[in-house]
């Protein structure tokens, strides 16, 4: 199991054609359990110092599903709930 302390270290910027990233090493990647199709959420700080990527957690389709389910099946109800 990766420990994530020792993933913390000092990285460079690069150029990637025309724009600029940071290289995330094959042991990030495995911890984050991340792969090319991965979005995170990108946030800077108001002082400029700080730049933190948050993963996106996936949608699970069946989630999703009982959810609409839920909202089809008492759907009168949350019309009454919108006009509060």
């Amino acid at each position: 199991m990766i420990n994530p302390d020792e993933l913390n270290q000092d990285v460079k910027m690069f150029k990637n054609g025309n724009s600029y990233a940071f290289r995330i090493s094959k042991q990030d990647r495995e911890f984050l359990n991340v792969d090319t199709d991965t979005k995170f959420e990108k946030i800077v700080s108001p002082d400029g110092k700080e730049i933190t990527f948050r993963k996106i957690e996936k949608v699970r389709p069946e989630v999703m599903k009982l959810a609409n389910e839920l909202m089809d099946k008492h759907s009168d109800l949350m019309q009454r709930l919108e006009r509060l």
